[in-house]
């Protein structure tokens, strides 16, 4: 999937077994953050409509939409994005925050609403509940936005367990004064600005203990904690980085797995809460939580599709990838799947390859084991077989850390590795196939017949799919 010819790295087996088929493929990993709305909202709508969006998260942001001397909450903008979800083929996830000025000490949205009295605070809730609830059907609702980060939350974690069980309790009366059956509306959170045990522990315990509802329990991740990208150095124009000299522009330890272990710790953590049943969600990830000139390359969908395969693999049931487009003008991030004029990025090509896949998931193998093989490039593999017998294989070759700075933009790279798909359990004789690749060199799309295997160069910062009728 280069033009190299001569690739660096060690050849690679993917192996398929048709025959071996398990559960379904998680769509439900396809989620966003913070939509288009407004100039460019039915463009950003189509795009993201066509890779089968589940989950669409955003602020009800109650500070900027409350009047302190007036005491009115005014919906507009809040229903704006409510649609613009609606309109890409997202469910809404409102995320219950921020508090008015007013019902702080000090003026700061990020204080716990009233000093911890919470009166007007549950009446603002309830109030703005019940009017999404009815008129636009809303069902979940997150409790707060990273409560464990100060910038987001400048109280304690016992002051956030109080106004969780408030807030809870809120939404739930307004569900029942609008006639919907509190079931049906879901309330989660806490969206932890990582899966963080000191927080997690008590939260579960609390929410237990007071028998609240969690029908989710969400925290977030992004790829180069705890670094957040060269902004921070002041400049968008990154030189080459020399390993063991920093600061790194970008952490040498990133690994696209920390997300399948972060699932599975927060699954052991839950078995000890037997009465909870709350789904699992990374409701916001991205490769980085600032700047990055990485997200806007094939580098970005190689990391996407190694986190995708991760999760899937550990059971995770809903994620939301922050964000939907690009600002414009552009601000610290560049977080879209989008840029700001709505082109889409080489990581949207990620996800709808994911949506392609859709199916039954296939048994693969991969030869050598790739578990330790990051620094050298690291090749996996997610296969699907349709209804109608077509069988599809996600493939990647993702390197986190490139001391030279070249993160695949060029073709080729140290990172390529030849790869040779192997499909058992086909029928007999010439089967039709297309390879969609993007990488460093831009997209193209190759066809041909395949009697079941076929060998290819996947250079290294690159996805592809592999499609056989």
């Amino acid at each position: 999937m280069t033009g190299s010819s001569a690739p660096v790295g060690a050849p690679v087996t993917v192996q398929v077994d048709t025959a071996d088929s398990g559960r379904a493929l998680n769509e439900g990993l396809i989620g966003t953050n913070q939509p288009v709305t407004g100039a460019g909202e039915t463009a950003a709508a189509q795009a993201m409509s066509a890779l089968g969006v589940d989950w669409a998260r955003t602020d009800m942001l109650l500070d900027a939409s409350y009047n302190c001397a007036t005491g009115a909450w005014d919906p507009t903008a809040l229903d704006a994005r409510v649609q613009a979800d609606r309109a890409m083929g997202g469910t809404p996830e409102l995320i219950v925050d921020y508090s008015p000025s007013c019902m702080t000490t000090f003026g700061r949205s990020s204080e716990p609403p009233n000093g911890g009295s919470y009166g007007p605070w549950v009446s603002l809730v309830e109030r703005a509940a019940f009017h999404e609830i009815s008129a636009h059907g809303v069902r979940i609702f997150e409790v707060w936005n990273e409560p464990d980060n100060p910038e987001f939350w400048e109280g304690t974690e016992a002051d956030y367990l109080q106004m969780y069980r408030v807030t809870a309790e809120a939404i739930e009366t307004a569900a029942q004064e609008a006639g919907v059956p509190v079931g049906d509306v879901i309330v989660g959170g806490p969206g932890l600005l990582f899966s963080d045990p000191t927080w997690l522990g008590p939260f579960l315990t609390y929410v237990s203990v007071n028998h609240l509802s969690l029908g989710f329990v969400s925290w977030h991740y992004y790829g180069n904690y705890p670094s957040i990208g060269p902004y921070d150095e002041g400049t968008v124009d990154v030189p080459p980085e020399l390993p063991g000299n920093p600061p790194y522009w970008y952490n040498p330890f990133t690994r696209a797995q920390t997300y399948g272990y972060q699932v599975k710790f927060v699954q052991q953590l839950l078995a000890g809460y037997p009465a909870l049943h709350p789904l699992t969600v990374i409701d916001e990830w991205n490769l980085d939580a600032g700047y990055d000139p990485r997200a806007d390359t094939a580098y970005d969908a190689a990391f996407a599709a190694a986190v995708l395969d991760s999760v899937q693999s550990a059971g995770l049931d809903r994620m939301a990838f922050f964000r939907v487009a690009d600002d414009q003008p552009g601000t610290l991030g560049n977080w879209g799947m989008l840029f700001a004029d709505l082109s889409p990025k080489p990581v949207y090509s990620t996800f709808a390859f994911w949506h392609q896949l859709a199916g039954q998931q296939l048994g693969v193998a991969l030869s050598p084991d790739q578990t330790a093989t990051d620094p050298v490039g690291r090749v996996g593999a997610v296969a699907s077989a349709a209804a109608g017998g077509d069988v599809r294989v996600l493939l990647y070759n993702y390197a986190p850390y490139d001391p030279t700075g070249g993160y695949g933009t060029t073709d080729p790279n140290p990172y390529d590795h030849p790869v040779t798909v192997t499909l058992e359990g086909l029928t007999p004789g010439a089967h039709s196939y297309t390879l969609e690749v993007l990488d460093g060199a831009g997209t193209r799309t190759t066809s041909g017949v395949t009697a079941g295997t076929l060998s290819t160069v996947l250079s290294g910062e690159s996805v592809a799919l592999l499609t056989v009728a």
